[in-house]
């Protein structure tokens, strides 16, 4: 998850008091912006996160926020518009590498599940969203699943028209690539408690992505 202790680049020190300075609110990045308002909304969701507490961890004004983005709804969009499309290079690149079908899929299991490592926020607002049928879900299911899907179902295809695949629907496929695997990394806390251990330390994570990935693709490809 985000730490924004951690993001020195990203996210600016917070003003502890006073109003916002005006050469604040012109030189913030957008990028800072949208940075924060993602992870608000992956940690807290759509109802928990607001406008004004945004503008107050940012240090500027809170009518800033609103004359670039627009109103809430529309600064969630934005948000998770610019977070998904930067996440996805790392997997959607494997579906135009020049290997043979097979390998293509091989490589974007392994590639899903080394992502699903550096991208627990995203885990987190899919699974948040995952669970309500809000015109949020619409959003990214029609933005971002289901062009996914389309190209991962082209490619299935075309493995299965030369060698066996495993009896498994894409959906399923992706369930267990996001929300099994890419929940594994993301609730390491709860893995600590039931016996992980040293698997979900971040030393750990190449590694571990690895195995589950050759896991998924024993049933995948027997």
């Amino acid at each position: 998850m985000l730490d924004l202790a951690e993001q020195p680049d990203i996210v600016p020190k917070i003003r502890r008091r006073g109003r916002p300075v005006q050469s604040v609110d012109q030189s913030l990045s957008e990028d800072v912006m949208l940075a924060l308002a993602f992870h608000s909304f992956a940690e807290r969701g759509f109802e928990g996160t607001t406008v004004r507490e945004l503008a107050k961890q940012l240090g500027v004004s809170h009518n800033l926020i609103n004359v670039r983005f627009g109103r809430k709804d529309e600064l969630w969009k934005r948000a998770v518009d610019w977070r998904l499309r930067r996440a996805s290079s790392l997997v959607t690149s494997a579906f135009d590498s020049g290997n043979d079908p097979e390998m293509r899929l091989r490589d974007l299991v392994r590639r899903f599940c080394l992502w699903a490592t550096e991208n627990p926020d995203i885990v987190a607002l899919a699974h948040l969203e995952g669970n309500r049928g809000t015109w949020r879900l619409d959003h990214i299911v029609e933005s971002f699943i289901l062009p996914f899907k389309q190209r991962l179902d082209t490619l299935i295809a075309a493995v299965a028209a030369v060698r066996p695949v495993g009896n498994i629907s894409t959906a399923a496929l992706l369930a267990l690539l996001v929300q099994g695997v890419g929940y594994y990394f993301s609730a390491t806390p709860l893995q600590e408690r039931i016996g992980a251990g040293d698997e979900v330390a971040p030393v750990n994570f190449n590694r571990q992505a690895g195995l589950m990935a050759e896991f998924l693709l024993s049933g995948l490809l027997p």
